[in-house]
């Protein structure tokens, strides 16, 4: 079971279960010194192990609009500098190239 908070990163990925929590990177776990916050989110993700019947990746139901305007705050919605992400595998070597591609 992964808990984690890039949709992308997890679809990209392809774990065999995992729970999608909507908050900012970094907070996979719950809100900080949010000790009841964090153990909801971690007790929701660990009740997929029975609830999940099939591969796929589950939202929980969690919600944290500051936490969203805090990281925009900080950073500046303007100043995300990162490249798009995608689906293309990427490699450090050739030879990660080879040995993934003859899997």
């Amino acid at each position: 079971m992964i808990l984690g908070s890039g949709l992308d990163i997890l679809e990209a990925g392809k774990p065999p279960r995992a729970m999608f929590l909507n908050y900012p990177l970094g907070f996979e776990a719950g809100r900080p010194f949010d000790e009841e916050n964090q153990r909801e989110v971690v007790r929701a993700a660990v009740a997929g192990f029975d609830s999940m019947k099939s591969s796929g990746i589950e939202t929980l139901d969690f919600t944290w609009d500051a936490g969203w305007e805090r990281i925009a705050s900080k950073s500046g919605a303007d100043t995300d500098q990162r490249s798009s992400r995608d689906t293309t595998p990427r490699y450090q070597t050739d030879l990660d190239r080879e040995l993934a591609e003859g899997a």
